[in-house]
């Protein structure tokens, strides 16, 4: 599996000329759903990648909402397109506020995931874009996502877009498709696509035990973090790290919504070090992320609510749409017919094999995801699921 970050430098630069989000790529609207999404673009202008964490901030009356979220690398002279989406916000004249950006510089290399720009390259009336993409290196690569931006007529942007699904996995030489839909919201101002960009997500999950259940987690690192445990209170977890490389090498650790306010602390060795810590947009999971150091250490990281206590479910990020990606067999993992009713509060353990079919239809063909979900408490109701 290829590492995606080789990070070398835990300080983090404010945005520069070199890294910044031009304001004619960042703005907001309200989607097809009434809900507030900004989207935008940061530029990576410098002879190096980079780690860029993009914090946004959004008025609405009297309300102030802010988001951060730490990006995908982004290798020199190329962009990395974002969307965040705003729940609370369903109407006003919400005010977009100046997006901070802060990165860190790394010496990965890019990805040999290439978009093919040639006739398979379609765009169709309603807007949406198929497309293929070929493994040009010499490694497998794994859960790819293709990141894009969609424009009108006029050259405006309108919407950042991702792929309807993660593609699981992509041998040397080999192509496969990949779809687009934009918001419906703007679906039939889109006029062009731009800065294709590829990228991928190699974390592993860990876990520890914890009040007499297992407490499950991911690292995204090529460090090696061994002999996980919670300290007495359930309050700090401690591991033994080794780093076998020369340089530091970065570590981004996702913890579970619930598991802490975000008040998280780290130590190697006994010294507080430096860390970044965010919550994800989408699952509202922790990212907890730091540099350690070449050799062997003993890391202990802090800030768990220590009245919490795990569900022992080791895929603790699904939400509907993964589930039933994940069920259907278009991920790099399966889940079971129960696993998938209860993740959408349905109790059962037997779904109709058949309504795979209608999954291929929400990944190919944009059927909303509560559609599917609706689809299947029906057959429930209907004593078909099980």
């Amino acid at each position: 599996m290829i590492p995606v970050f080789v990070l070398l430098g835990i300080l983090f630069h404010v945005a520069s000329a070199e890294v910044y989000i031009p304001d004619n790529e960042y703005a907001g609207y309200f989607d097809h759903d009434g809900i507030y999404v900004v989207y935008g673009s940061v530029k990576n202008t410098d002879n190096q990648t980079v780690l860029a964490k993009v914090q946004i901030t959004v008025n609405n009356g009297d309300a102030t909402f802010s988001e951060s979220r730490i990006l995908p690398a982004i290798y020199p002279l190329k962009d990395m397109p974002f969307k965040f989406k705003f729940p609370q916000i369903t109407s006003g004249e919400p005010l977009l506020q100046k997006p901070q950006i802060s990165f860190i510089l790394t010496n990965s290399n890019p990805l040999n995931i290439e978009v093919n720009y040639d006739r398979t390259l379609v765009k169709y009336p309603d807007g949406h874009l198929t497309g293929f993409i070929t493994n040009t290196g010499n490694n497998t690569v794994n859960n790819i996502d293709i990141y894009a931006l969609v424009h009108d007529k006029n050259n405006n942007y309108l919407d950042e877009v991702e792929n309807t699904w993660t593609i699981p996995s992509l041998n040397p030489g080999n192509k496969t498709e990949f779809v687009m839909y934009p918001d419906p919201a703007v679906a039939k101002q889109v006029y062009y696509y731009s800065c294709f960009i590829p990228g991928t997500d190699s974390s592993i999950e860990v876990s520890a035990p914890l009040k007499g259940k297992t407490f499950y987690f991911s690292v995204l690192s090529i460090v090696y973090f061994t002999n996980q445990n919670f300290d007495e209170n359930g309050d700090s977890i401690s591991f033994d790290a080794a780093n076998p490389w020369q340089i530091p090498f970065y570590a981004n650790f996702m913890f579970p919504n619930g598991s802490s306010t975000g008040d998280f602390t780290v130590s190697i060795d006994g010294n507080k070090v430096d860390s970044l810590i965010s919550k994800d947009n989408d699952t509202q999971n922790w990212h907890v992320a730091f540099n350690v150091n070449y050799g062997q250490h003993k890391v202990v990281i802090s800030g768990f609510d220590p009245n919490y206590v795990p569900n022992t479910d080791e895929y603790f990020y699904l939400d509907a749409k993964s589930a039933l990606i994940a069920w259907a067999g278009f991920s790099t993992f399966t889940i079971s017919d129960s696993k998938l009713l209860d993740v959408l509060g349905i109790h059962g353990n037997y779904v109709p094999p058949w309504v795979k079919n209608t999954v291929n239809y929400m990944i190919y063909n944009n059927v909303p995801v509560d559609d599917v979900v609706s689809e299947i408490k029906y057959l429930k109701q209907s004593g078909i699921a099980k």
